[in-house]
């Protein structure tokens, strides 16, 4: 995927992201900031699952094995107007992380056994973490991370990602063509994937799974807590910083 490609032709979008300083990262995945899970094509769950946030699929339809009581914070949305505005919404997000400059490029570093404090790191083709990542935000409680990632991210069975020193996970974002993560994966932050996105056997993610034109399949997992808004003064850091 040609990351800057996809941006040149969404940068009037995210021109217009540029005029408005008084937004935060967060607010500017719009509607989709609501949705826990959010599909290009379906939402197919196995097991039981537990959900904090809406669901939601479009363009396409199909919802499939959700759980008796989820989501909870939420509401379904299979292909309607809602589904509709937060794929459009997750479009513009992701031309935004797209346009990024790379701070540091990480191609072909496994980032199990790293620290990394905020910034912008790059892949110029698969990523991967097997073990533990530490994000530390070294005291600063807006500090974000980007993960520019052009093709897909996996994670190993029981990978973990922990947050140190003031960190938030809903500060995080990790841009791929598809993800997948490994049984008793313990994730965190917003995954904006352009294919499908992976939940194998009790996964979980703190924070949102969101598939533009793809499949979200998940098997006994949880997936939850978007509701933290990132600050405003976040992404007019790193809009000064990386672009």
């Amino acid at each position: 995927m040609n990351r800057r490609t996809t941006f040149i032709a969404g940068s009037g979008l995210a021109a217009l992201l540029l005029l408005l300083p008084s937004l935060g990262f967060a607010q500017s995945l719009g509607s989709a900031s609501a949705f826990a899970i959010l599909a290009g094509n379906k939402v197919a769950f196995t097991g039981t699952c537990t959900i904090l946030g809406s669901v939601g699929v479009s363009p396409g339809n199909s919802i499939t094995g959700l759980p008796a009581g989820q989501p909870t914070g939420g509401t379904v949305h299979n292909n309607d107007a809602t589904a509709a505005q937060a794929q459009t919404d997750l479009g513009a997000a992701a031309a935004g992380l797209d346009g990024m400059t790379c701070g540091t490029s990480l191609n072909g570093q496994d980032l199990g056994g790293k620290t990394l404090v905020p910034g912008v790191y790059c892949f110029n083709n698969n990523a991967a973490l097997t073990g533990a990542l530490t994000l530390d935000a070294q005291g600063n409680a807006n500090a974000v991370w980007v993960f520019q990632i052009a093709t897909t991210f996996t994670t190993a069975t029981n990978a973990i990602v922990n947050l140190t020193n003031g960190a938030v996970n809903t500060n995080v974002y990790w841009r791929a063509s598809s993800a997948t993560f490994g049984s008793g994966t313990v994730f965190l932050g917003n995954v904006i994937a352009d294919g499908s996105i992976t939940f194998n056997t009790s996964a979980t993610l703190n924070g949102r799974a969101l598939s533009r034109h793809a499949a979200v399949t998940m098997d006994t997992n949880f997936v939850g807590d978007p509701s933290t808004p990132t600050l405003a003064s976040t992404w007019g850091t790193m809009k000064i910083r990386y672009r």
